[in-house]
C-alpha cells in the first residue's frame, strides 16, 4: 500500500489536473467523469468516487484509526 492521502491532498491533486488540462471539462474528459461531476468534486459537495480517484492513480481504502472503539 502506498502513502495515505487526505482529502484535501486528493483535491490539490484533482485541482493540479485541472490547470493542466486548461480547463474543468477537459480534465473530467481525461478521468472518465462529467464536468458537472468535477466541479462538485472540487467544491466538496461530493466525495471522489472510484472512476476519478482510478484516474488521478489513486484508490480508496478503508483504513482503522487508531485508539477507535471497535465491535468485538
Amino acid at each position: 500500500m502506498g502513502p495515505r492521502l487526505t482529502r484535501d491532498e486528493v483535491l490539490d491533486l484533482l485541482r493540479a489536473r485541472v490547470e493542466a488540462a486548461g480547463s474543468a471539462s477537459a480534465a473530467a474528459r481525461s478521468l472518465g467523469v462529467s464536468p458537472a461531476y468535477l466541479i462538485d468534486v472540487r467544491a466538496t459537495r461530493r466525495p471522489p468516487g472510484a472512476r476519478l480517484l482510478a484516474g488521478l492513480g489513486l484508490e480508496q481504502a478503508i483504513v482503522p484509526v487508531e485508539g477507535a472503539g471497535r465491535v468485538a
